[in-house]
């Protein structure tokens, strides 16, 4: 059965969004609940799609350069009520042998793609700390 894991630095930094955006927050939190009580979704997460009709609606994508480099990192996009985008990404890894998914990281859009950012940088620590293997490309 597939799991759903946010990483505590993950947590962190919902945490801190709450300071920032309470709204945009309060739904990715109710979007990790979600996903970590439902194992039909968790079982067809790792395919790029549109979820509309979820609670809250999302999209899931790869994140292709990583992917060309053996991480296992998809992009989660959460949509607001109206269904506009978050200015948010969550960054999350795949395990296959283990089937599990790991929330690597919650941030602003344009960090989420900036592979030089610091930021961005923890987020390879936290892949490796999660011991998601670096697959073959």
């Amino acid at each position: 059965m597939p799991s759903f894991i946010p990483l505590q630095a993950a947590y962190h930094e919902l945490d801190a969004l709450y300071e920032l955006d309470e709204d945009g927050a309060a739904l990715i939190d109710v979007l990790f609940e979600a996903l970590s009580d439902d194992a039909q979704m968790l079982a067809r997460l790792c395919q790029p799609d549109d979820h509309y009709t979820y609670t809250p609606p999302f999209e899931i994508k790869r994140f292709a350069a990583m992917q060309r480099l053996g991480k296992n990192i998809y992009t989660l996009k959460v949509r607001d009520v109206q269904g506009g985008l978050l200015p948010y990404r969550v960054l999350m890894g795949y395990h296959a042998q283990i089937d599990t998914y790991f929330v690597l990281a919650v941030l602003p859009r344009e960090i989420a793609y900036d592979k030089t950012d610091p930021n961005f940088r923890r987020v390879m620590e936290r892949y490796e700390q999660a011991g998601i293997p670096t697959y073959p490309h």
